[in-house]
């Protein structure tokens, strides 16, 4: 059976990396040890309601006036695009999340990233921002544990424009239930999509009945390119919300290719201390890995 690599990348340099711990609002870090951490957090006893088996949802492409801004596109070192993400708020305006199988892979990260915000129509509206350092949790990096599939990326622009000022931010939450409504989920798939668009949807989402460690969502089209599209809880009419998840985990956030509904079923890692933590390690600027 293939793993279901939804990226296509080129990987160059290697380097481990440490997280720490931060508080809900000012992000003050202190060290912690989180390879001292369960490597697998295990499935509390609840009744979760599962997914409907229902497989006619298919996402939709969002026009130039319609694009989240806030959803980014990432760049490989030649311009091509591999992944997506999504700007997460910070004090210094400068972070982007993605999925760590975007950047590391095989022992080695990839440099010479770069992202582009609310791309469409192959047109970067707003410009493209440099990533100068990476983030990923060590029992990724350690042990290929899916349940740590997300990356942070501190990035950076010649002129100095935060990325956040720019665009905005979906504020990261953890420990919430699985069982979430309407969740919108978007993302840059590769194959069939005509107009180089982001791809949204907004559904139910569950925790997963096959992979009970991920949240599921059920919505046709995202094949290759939307790992690391965010999963946002927002208000009515927002641009930005709660960020509650990315597209990745287990298989590289889907089923595998002979799976009849592989791009219409999608997971998520589950967000919880141990994220804060990493984040709040790229917002102190510590540890991590150098983008360039």
């Amino acid at each position: 059976m293939g793993r279901r690599r939804r990226t296509r990348i080129a990987f160059l340099t290697a380097a481990a990396v440490l997280a720490v711990a931060a508080g809900l609002v000012e992000y003050a870090p202190h060290v912690v040890a989180l390879a001292q951490q369960p490597k697998h957090r295990a499935a509390p006893a609840t009744a979760d309601p599962t997914p409907p088996d229902d497989w006619n949802r298919k996402g939709t492409y969002l026009g130039a006036g319609q694009a989240y801004p806030s959803v980014v596109r990432l760049l490989a070192s030649d311009g091509t695009p591999t992944c997506s993400g999504t700007v997460v708020h910070s004090p210094g305006g400068d972070i982007v999340i993605t999925a760590a199988h975007c950047v590391f892979a095989d022992g080695s990260y990839n440099t010479g990233l770069s992202v582009a915000p609310g791309t469409t129509g192959g047109s970067n509206p707003h410009g493209t921002w440099q990533v100068d350092r990476i983030w990923v949790d060590p029992h990724y990096t350690d042990n290929h544990d899916e349940d740590y599939d997300y990356a942070f990326l501190r990035v950076t622009r010649s002129d100095g424009t935060r990325i956040e000022d720019a665009v905005g931010a979906n504020t990261l939450v953890t420990n919430l239930p699985y069982h979430l409504t309407s969740v919108t989920t978007t993302g840059y798939p590769d194959d069939d999509n005509p107009g180089d668009a982001q791809l949204t949807c907004a559904m139910d989402v569950y925790r997963s009945p096959a992979q009970p460690n991920y949240r599921e969502m059920h919505c046709d089209g995202y094949t290759t390119g939307v790992s690391g599209g965010p999963w946002v809880l927002l208000k009515p009419g927002a641009r930005t919300g709660e960020l509650v998840g990315i597209v990745g985990g287990f298989n590289g956030g889907g089923p595998s290719d002979d799976d009849p509904h592989t791009n219409a079923i999608s997971y998520s890692p589950y967000f919880t201390a141990a994220t804060k933590s990493l984040l709040a390690e790229a917002v102190a600027g510590q540890g991590g890995q150098a983008g360039h």
